[in-house]
């Protein structure tokens, strides 16, 4: 019996083990789901380039439909540090008579911090409206009707000025005579139309009653964000965070307060610092008996607003229509308005801007150029701040790989860089050398000529 159980037993050893069959599909999985994600966003591409104009068109209806819930946020948004001011101030006056406070009581804090963010913009708007348009209307007017008698004034100018040279006068008084009427021919067409428009509600009913619309539901919006602004930034980050896992939240969440920073810097600041620019602007052509004072100053004022080519834009108009009245005023005010920038952007500017965006002078020119280029003027008002926070991602990300591979994340350490070695990631900068020597090696070289 012994030996019996051992033959089985040594014949069951013998016998093959059957090979277990890996049924792992993950790795295909992966690979299949990359290539219809890859296939899903061909396709997408491609219906988007295929029907680019109907995409824009229905785009354009939703913001056109949405355009009083977009004129709430973007009021709540510039009001937002007006009101928090009046609220901290508010509730330093309320602790000092009680150290705890009711929930009536904040929400009484926080209806009259909103009211007074909202008083001080309608007497903005109303400031503007009753001061500003009537003069901007008059000087047009003037404008349109007296165009012809300015542009014989300055040709006159500009024949005693070339004499001697009837060529060059002949080709002024052309360009003279073709920009004048281009000039008049565009404020008939739109800027006397609008003004008018602005100046008596009589034409266009329906344009009238919608912007009336607008503006009536963006106020109420805009209060109601303001109220419950805590409700709406909590809905926020509970969308974000049960969307990504709580990583990918933070790194979402800082790219969004980055992004506040970002814009609400950069705009408020240069809205206050037009306003002082058009202020100054105001009272400097006043003082030195200018032209169009008003028109001349809302232009320089507004178009402020545009980084680094902003007071171009607004001074070349500016120019043309002071050199159709008295062209010795034109030259002084060039160079009062070269003055004025200056002081702007070394004075003015950094005091209230400071760096909020982050960006060198190159990379502003570039988002104005790339953005304006293909949006227009939208795009030079908005393409810096938005390609701030672009750089802002970009600059991040780079750095995180940088770190993961133990390389350094500072951008002086890669100017003089060599190579990286490959095993310890030590980075190997160039043989430099310094001045001294280079001056006395090409010395020696001189020499042995």
């Amino acid at each position: 019996m012994q030996e019996e159980t051992k033959k089985e037993h040594t014949a069951t050893e013998k016998q093959p083990e059957k090979k277990k069959v890996n049924l792992d599909i993950r790795p295909y999985l992966a690979i299949g789901l990359t290539v219809i994600l890859i296939v899903v966003v061909c396709i997408a591409i491609f219906f988007v380039v295929l029907r680019f104009d109907g995409l824009f068109s229905g785009f354009q209806k939703i913001l056109q439909s949405l355009q009083a819930i977009l004129v709430g946020v973007i009021v709540a948004y510039l009001l937002n540090p007006i009101m928090k001011w009046f609220e901290r101030f508010l509730y330093k006056r309320s602790r000092q008579k009680s150290k705890e406070l009711t929930r009536k009581q904040c929400q009484k804090i926080r209806a009259a911090s909103v009211a007074f963010a909202m008083a001080i913009f309608l007497a903005i708007i109303v400031v503007l409206i009753w001061l500003i348009i009537p003069r901007l209307v008059v000087c047009i007017e003037d404008i349109v009707t007296s165009m012809g008698e300015k542009v014989q004034n300055l040709t006159k100018w500009v024949d005693r000025l070339t004499k001697q040279n009837s060529a060059i006068s002949g080709k002024l008084d052309t360009f003279i005579a073709d920009a004048s009427v281009y000039l008049e021919d565009w404020l008939r067409k739109n800027v006397l139309q609008q003004s008018d428009f602005i100046a008596s509600i009589t034409t266009g009913v329906y344009n009238v009653v919608r912007a009336i619309f607008n503006v009536i539901i963006g106020f109420i919006v805009a209060v109601y964000v303001l109220m419950t602004k805590e409700k709406f930034i909590g809905q926020l980050k509970k969308i974000i965070y049960a969307i990504f896992r709580p990583r990918y939240g933070n790194v979402v969440m800082e790219v969004i307060r980055k992004a506040d920073d970002v814009f609400g810097g950069f705009f408020i600041g240069k809205i206050i610092d037009s306003l002082i620019i058009g202020c100054i602007c105001f009272v400097g052509l006043a003082i030195l008996r200018m032209p169009y004072v008003a028109l001349v100053s809302v232009i320089v004022g507004v178009t402020n607003i545009i980084p680094f080519f902003g007071p171009y834009i607004g001074a070349i108009p500016s120019v043309i229509l002071i050199f159709l009245v008295d062209p010795m005023k034109g030259l002084y005010f060039i160079i009062f308005i070269i003055v004025l920038q200056q002081v702007d952007g070394n004075v003015i500017g950094p005091k209230i801007l400071g760096n909020t965006t982050g960006l060198s002078p190159f990379w502003v020119i570039f988002a104005i150029l790339l953005f304006g280029g293909s949006f227009g003027v939208i795009g030079m008002l908005f393409g810096v701040p938005i390609f701030a926070v672009l750089y802002y991602i970009i600059k991040r990300v780079v750095e995180h790989v940088l770190k993961k591979r133990r390389l350094p994340e500072g951008t002086d350490e890669y100017i003089e860089l060599d190579t990286v070695d490959t095993v310890t990631n030590e980075v190997k900068m160039k043989a430099t050398e310094e001045p001294e020597a280079s001056i006395r090696k090409y010395e020696e070289t001189e020499e042995k000529k």
